[in-house]
């Protein structure tokens, strides 16, 4: 291909150079792309300006999804959406306009801050800076900006206690592990399990069916009180589809990536815990259990603990879409 060339300082026939570099952040050393260019002529390498190959910020990113930091695109995205300048969500977060600008446009933000603005995009946690400091908006916006916040806060309240009320609502049975559903413990297991790396939802359900049917076994009582359906990849709990975009989408407790599959050219979605409150309401003997089901089969992959499960007489002996009986747990083979 044909570009100019600075050295030259005309155009060139150059040879694109598109490889891994390692860059250092914080301490920790990343594989990042580069790319520049060779010119035929004079033998020069050099970039351009404007690339998207950009090592640093490739580092970055690989940086904040491992610390489960936000984006410059979310942060701006969150100030659009409530469209607040730069200078009022700095002064409400009671930072400087330069810090905030500075994140949005690249640069790598500090931990504390970070979780400043996470916790800024709940509306309770918008709502409480606003109560904080009232005059960092023009009284007319401020009032308009509560009322969506609160309108938000009540959709998303009204939506957990629907299901929270729906699922309590089951007697305690053999479906349930004998115990009426806690969604608070149901958090706390997926908030265990998401942490560090994540892991895709499907060993995530496979991972929640052994730890409640372990414990009824051991303790005759589940952890959660969900009820486990036969689906096409393994048994499920109940309404996890609604669990779990709660936890993600109206309680940011959870965030979702797209990871490639050892050895494999496609992606898939994991879900990884961005706080982990939830766990607190675990008790020492469900704490035992998900350690011992995390030291025994959190090493699987999702397809061989799919596998595993389909072994189960939990799964031989239901039928897609029916409700699995705890009183299978007697007969795990899966779990030790």
């Amino acid at each position: 291909m044909r570009m100019f060339c600075p050295i030259c300082e005309e155009e060139c026939n150059v040879q694109v150079i598109q490889q891994d570099e390692p860059v250092t952040v914080r301490g920790e050393k990343y594989m990042a792309i580069a790319r520049y260019y060779r010119c035929a002529e004079c033998g020069e390498e050099f970039e351009t300006s404007g690339s998207p190959f950009d090592p640093l910020a490739d580092a970055y990113n690989q940086y904040r999804k491992q610390y489960k930091m936000l984006s410059p695109e979310k942060i701006r995205s969150f100030r659009h959406e409530y469209e607040l300048t730069q200078k009022e969500l700095s002064e409400l977060l009671g930072w400087g306009a330069v810090t905030l600008s500075r994140y949005e446009n690249g640069s790598l933000q500090d931990f504390s801050h970070d979780r400043q603005l996470q916790q800024a995009m709940i509306p309770d946690g918008l709502l409480k800076l606003i109560d904080l400091k009232p005059d960092a908006l023009r009284e007319e916006k401020r009032k308009r900006l509560v009322d969506i916040l609160k309108e938000k806060r009540g959709k998303r309240q009204t939506t957990i206690e629907c299901i929270e009320r729906k699922l309590t609502a089951r007697k305690p049975n053999i479906y349930n592990g004998f115990k009426v559903f806690n969604i608070e413990k149901f958090m706390g297991v997926v908030e265990y399990f998401c942490l560090n790396e994540g892991i895709y939802r499907t060993k995530l359900n496979k991972l929640l069916f052994y730890s409640d049917f372990l414990h009824y076994r051991e303790y005759s009582v589940s952890i959660t009180g969900a009820q486990y359906a036969h689906a096409p990849y393994g048994p499920v709990p109940d309404d996890y589809k609604i669990l779990l975009a709660i936890m993600e989408e109206e309680l940011s407790i959870l965030q979702s990536d797209e990871k490639t599959f050892k050895g494999k050219d496609y992606t898939g979605d994991i879900l990884i815990s961005l706080r982990k409150e939830h766990i607190d309401t675990l008790g020492k003997e469900e704490i035992k259990t998900l350690l011992h089901i995390k030291s025994t089969l959190g090493d699987l992959s999702s397809s061989r603990l799919s596998d595993l499960s389909h072994d189960e007489d939990a799964y031989k002996e239901t039928k897609q879409g029916g409700l699995i009986t705890y009183a299978y747990a007697e007969s795990l083979e899966g779990i030790t």
